[in-house]
């Protein structure tokens, strides 16, 4: 039966489209401040946009759909308003009451607007192409964007980026430090394979780094010529496939993130690696089932290994997998599971072995900290025994003072007493409960940090660093050794060009990004398509920033999900007609 509220009249549609206006004008107010508002932009007019088309064209769903849809445009518009809760503070004053309350509905209709649209509209067929020449397009799109990355780290940022987090590898690399799994040891393992024969051989320490770079170059270009070529042999338009190539060659943080030392970078083309075998195998697409399955296997112990919550975020996968799939594809799932038990003996026994210190505990309650934090920074009621608690586990005087609504580094750093972590793990009920009575006695307090903290995965874009190009100091002697040169002054322009325009800031907006992966996670779970699967790794890994990111908008570590749009986006847009016809995605009735 058709449901009207999603089929408007005509005055239905125009108020809707007031509502929208209206969220896009209060919303305007962060255009000064920190919010990319372009992003809300594009959102408002795509929304306007797909109002009149629905209206024109007399769209409607029911069912699964209808319930779907509006949980979904509740949640945008719901996490639209509190990530900007400032403007609507104090809700007593009836006038913000009523802006909040206006926002809230504009918000609503807009995404019922776009998703509803995107409901009935994709996937757009696309015909059999051949798929003639694949060997030529993965080596074209890999030299050419290897090449655009060696000159950049050639002849502009030799012999590579390195930061504090860097420099502390390096020392592992070189023993000067032990070996501590903070810092992934596979991870510094894999530098270690690179960095330590390039010194034997060339007796310098730069040039060892470099041949670091050089390999990491190699393994990100052809992870996205992977990609490229999987977009290709699934007959997606040439015009999508430039798009796709041009956001990996030319984009900066892609080019400078190439030639920087951080786990970040080979974990992201890792989980690309991952989800793009995974389709593959999926679908069947290429001629070796073979080379799929070892690509497969290569993302899979890459995304387990590389990060420290790595492979937490694979288990969590693995769960789900099992779930949907079900008795379906034994084969990945048998796969999926070794690979999740020879990466835990990996992290576990043979570290113990090894003697590698294990990951502070600490750095998986980042946002527990910054909510208990914030009710001491606010100046709230503490009990004696509530005091003498939390006094074991901070320096409680310098928390107002240091207390960071975006970060929990100065928190984390300077106010935890690291020296009574055995004394919290000893009274660790009394701490769970400690944390839930301060939750129940001051929630506005407790949601204000998770809200502060986190809202860079849910919300739209903020301007914070995504890059360095600084050489950070350390004991080893590395530094910049480019001088001044054409190709240098070549590409800061071209990073200044394509950085500037508000225009591209949705390419850099980690917001945006999660909102379009839960979309064509939706869309292609509504039309019961196997491509759902690839968003689920990815949605894990944003579900994690939102349970214990340390920093409020951080481009590194959402990094794998940037990189998976442009496949994720492509199979969701576009597909074979014959397997429109055929029937072949009712796999999940």
């Amino acid at each position: 039966m058709k449901n009207r509220s999603l089929n408007p009249t005509k005055a239905s549609a125009i108020s809707r489209a007031f509502f929208i206006y209206i969220w896009l004008t209060r919303l305007s107010v962060l255009s000064v401040t920190d919010t990319y508002y372009s992003v809300y932009l594009l959102c408002g007019m795509l929304g306007i946009f797909c109002l009149y088309d629905n209206y024109k064209t007399k769209r409607y769903c029911c069912g699964r759909q209808l319930w779907v849809l509006r949980g979904f445009s509740g949640v945008f518009s719901f996490a639209v308003v509190l990530a900007n809760y400032s403007l609507f503070l104090p809700l007593n004053v009836l006038q913000n009451l009523f802006e909040a309350c206006c926002c809230l509905v504009g918000g609503y209709f807009l995404a019922q607007a776009v998703l509803l649209y995107l409901l009935q509209r994709l996937p757009f067929s696309v015909e059999e192409g051949g798929k003639k020449y694949p060997a030529a397009v993965f080596l074209s799109v890999f030299c050419s964007i290897a090449l655009i990355d060696l000159l950049y780290l050639f002849f502009d940022a030799y012999p590579g980026i390195l930061t504090t987090d860097s420099v502390t590898t390096m020392a592992q690399v070189m023993g000067d430090q032990p070996y501590n799994n903070t810092m992934p040891f596979w991870h510094t393992v894999t530098v270690q394979l690179f960095v330590r024969p390039a010194l034997a051989l060339f007796g310098d320490m730069n040039a060892a780094v470099a041949c670091f770079h050089v390999a990491q170059i190699l393994f990100m270009a052809a992870c996205f010529a992977y990609v490229i070529l999987t977009l290709y042999q699934a007959d997606v338009p040439c015009w999508f496939l430039l798009g796709a190539y041009a956001v990996y060659a030319v984009q900066p943080h892609n080019i400078v993130y190439s030639v920087t030392l951080w786990k970040d970078i080979p974990f992201a083309g890792a989980a690309v690696l991952f989800i793009t075998a995974l389709y593959r195998l999926l679908k069947g697409v290429g001629r070796s089932r073979t080379l799929n399955y070892a690509v497969f296997i290569l993302g899979a112990l890459g995304f387990s290994l590389w990060r420290t919550n790595g492979w937490y975020a694979f288990l969590v996968t693995v769960l789900i997998m099992f779930f949907l799939l079900g008795k379906r594809r034994k084969k990945l799932l048998l796969l999926m599971t070794a690979v999740l038990i020879i990466a835990w003996l990996l992290i576990n026994p043979v570290l113990m072995l090894l003697g590698v210190a294990q990951t502070n505990l600490t750095e998986a309650f980042a946002v527990p900290m910054q909510q208990v934090a914030r009710v001491v920074a606010e100046g709230r009621e503490l009990t004696a025994q509530e005091t003498a608690l939390l006094g074991e586990a901070f320096w409680l005087d310098k928390v107002p003072e240091l207390y960071d609504p975006l970060t929990v580094d100065p928190i984390k750093f300077e106010t935890f007493r690291y020296k009574q972590v055995p004394y919290i793990l000893e009274h660790g009920g009394e701490y769970l409960r400690l944390y839930l009575s301060l939750g129940l006695k001051y929630p506005g307090d407790y949601l204000k940090a998770w809200i502060d903290e986190t809202k860079g995965y849910w919300n739209g874009g903020y301007f914070f660093w995504i890059y360095t190009k600084k050489m950070g100091s350390n004991p080893y002697g590395i530094a910049n050794a480019v001088e001044p040169n054409l190709i240098q002054k070549l590409f800061a322009a071209a990073f200044r060009y394509l950085e500037k325009p508000a225009f591209l800031q949705p390419l850099v907006s980690i917001g945006l990004h999660v909102w379009a992966l839960v979309a064509c996670t939706l869309i292609n779970a509504l039309k019961k398509r196997e491509e759902f699967l690839l968003g689920i790794p990815l949605l894990v890994l944003v579900a994690g920033l939102w349970l214990g990111t340390p920093v409020y908008s951080e481009f590194r570590y959402a990094y794998p999900f940037i990189l998976g749009m442009p496949l994720l986006l492509g199979v969701t847009v576009f597909v074979h007609k014959e397997t429109e016809s055929t029937g072949q995605e009712s796999m999940f009735v």
